[in-house]
């Protein structure tokens, strides 16, 4: 089941300093350089490499299939490979293997004091009404909410222009690739859902400030739980046919979802698994959603 939120959702480049983070990513060294803008979003370096995307189950229609083949001794269907994730959806298959180029990952979520910087500087103070302000009440440095697909790009348009261009969403691929960060956990950064992730059981009812979970091996904070973060893929419900090389999966996106990923401080543990997948429409502005960016360079 993907998250529902109660009803489904069909879902510059100015440097102030350099850190260089090794890391292990499939057996090899990488270097993580860390690049931060002048509107304080610090930019994270991801070096290319190849991973296996999605969950390892058997589909509902597989299962159903499986008990008529049972009663008539034939021979059950696989999954095609090992390791079934009981929690996964169907919408997290097939898994593939998907290779991703190096790119920049925006190392938290966008936050509320980086969003008001864009509102402020084009004026758009018709995004800030009672919602906007109810929900973004946590202080400047917790991730914006209240924002769309649109306003997303609307944010990354006004970047593109006053910061040295490259800024973008993330694809779902490369989202996923980012949070496992050469791992094969269950959630982005580990195993231990307290630690990596702000969720319903330890948020206290509200998005928190960025940065306050441990972050996974890229050094990239709160790719679980905090806030569901945009990216620029449409929806499809499963991933046949899904692009092998990183891409955005945009074609046929007329009258469908664009994606989500990484669930948030509403949702329950099972929704910031790494795998976990949703989506909404573009124009929907909800209290627990945001975006990260990524950066071409």
């Amino acid at each position: 089941m993907f998250f529902l939120l109660l009803l489904k959702r069909t879902a510059a480049y100015v440097c102030f300093g350099v850190t260089a983070v090794t890391l292990g990513l499939s057996g090899s060294l990488a270097h993580a350089a860390e690049t931060t803008n002048k509107i304080g979003i610090t930019m994270v370096s991801i070096p290319a490499g190849s991973f296996t995307m999605g969950s390892c189950k058997l589909t509902s229609s597989m299962v159903e299939e499986n008990k008529k083949r049972a009663f008539l001794g034939q021979p059950a269907l696989s999954s095609g490979c090992t390791n079934s994730d009981a929690e996964a959806s169907d919408g997290e298959t097939p898994q593939h293997r998907v290779s991703i180029g190096a790119f920049q990952m925006g190392k938290t979520e966008v936050t509320l004091g980086q969003f008001k910087q864009f509102i402020a500087a084009t004026g758009r103070t018709g995004l800030v009404d009672d919602d906007f302000m109810k929900y973004n009440a946590y202080g400047d440095n917790a991730p914006v909410v209240q924002v769309s697909w649109h306003d997303a790009q609307a944010f990354i348009t006004w970047l593109n222009q006053t910061d040295g261009g490259g800024y973008r969403l993330p694809s779902e691929a490369e989202w996923e690739y980012a949070c496992r960060a050469g791992q094969n956990a269950i959630y982005c950064g580990g195993n231990n859902v307290s630690a990596v992730a702000w969720f319903d059981g330890n948020s206290g009812g509200h998005q928190r400030s960025v940065a306050g979970k441990q972050a996974n091996a890229f050094g990239l904070f709160d790719m679980s739980g905090n806030v569901w973060e945009w990216v620029q893929d449409c929806w499809h419900d499963s991933y046949r046919g899904a692009p092998t090389d990183g891409s955005a999966w945009t074609g046929g996106c007329s009258g469908v979802g664009r994606g989500l990923r990484g669930g948030s401080w509403n949702g329950i543990a099972r929704d910031s698994r790494a795998a976990n997948r949703s989506s909404s429409s573009p124009g929907n502005r909800y209290y627990d959603s945001g975006f990260r960016l990524a950066r071409t360079r």
